[in-house]
């Protein structure tokens, strides 16, 4: 048995090391980005192209829908969803993924909240919105807990079929959100980029650290 203990130390470090660029290539992406939103009057000349683009289609029915629609990854409508899978993980005993959907939803919640406060950028301002934000606008807090939430669910699921069915149900209710930030005019494009760059991190960087996922 010890003859193959030295590959196997060996793909350990392999991994460990692929796990830390991944991480690290995350964390570069996303403060690239906050420079390029900082210091390049561009991002926000296109940002703000694309927004008006998607505000061309707006109806007051549509209002009501983009409002009613962004609650769910609000605040209080990730906290009912992830309350109601929470009690799912403990009835099945899971524990580990109990911890860990927390772990990223609080965590990536509250780096979302510093980054907020560190590059106080303004929201848009080309039209009156009918769901106005008192907070700053970049990263997107809506896009990093719908993401996370999708993002960490897919890591717990092992069944690839499941994961596939589930990535696609989700990653359309994040389209659907990443839309309805836009349409209400409370979000630029790269907002929703960012959000969703730091929820990516979140949910891989709380699996490591709990190993909920042996394959992560």
């Amino acid at each position: 048995m010890s003859k193959y203990l030295p590959q196997s130390i060996s793909e350990s470090k392999e991994v460990t090391l692929k796990k830390n660029l991944v991480i690290l290539s995350l964390l570069t992406a996303f403060g690239l980005l906050a420079i390029a939103i900082s210091t390049l009057p561009l991002i926000t000349y296109w940002d703000s192209i694309i927004l008006k683009k998607v505000h061309n289609l707006q109806s007051l029915e549509l209002d009501q829908i983009a409002i009613a629609l962004t609650q769910t990854a609000g605040g209080v409508g990730i906290l009912a969803i992830t309350s109601l899978l929470s009690m799912g993980l403990v009835w099945g005993k899971q524990w580990r993924s109990l911890g860990y959907i927390w772990l990223v939803i609080i965590g990536g919640g509250l780096i979302t909240f510093l980054a907020k406060l560190l590059f106080h950028r303004a929201r848009p301002a080309l039209w009156v919105s009918p769901l106005p934000q008192p907070d700053f606008s970049f990263p997107s807090g809506h896009a990093m807990l719908s993401m996370s939430l999708v993002m960490a669910i897919s890591i717990l699921i092992l069944q690839r079929h499941w994961r596939l069915i589930w990535l696609f149900t989700g990653g359309f209710w994040f389209m659907a959100i990443a839309w309805t930030r836009l349409y209400l005019g409370v979000h630029y494009p790269s907002d929703i980029l960012g959000g969703c760059l730091l929820a990516i991190f979140s949910a891989i960087a709380g699996g490591y650290l709990t190993k909920v996922n042996a394959k992560l």
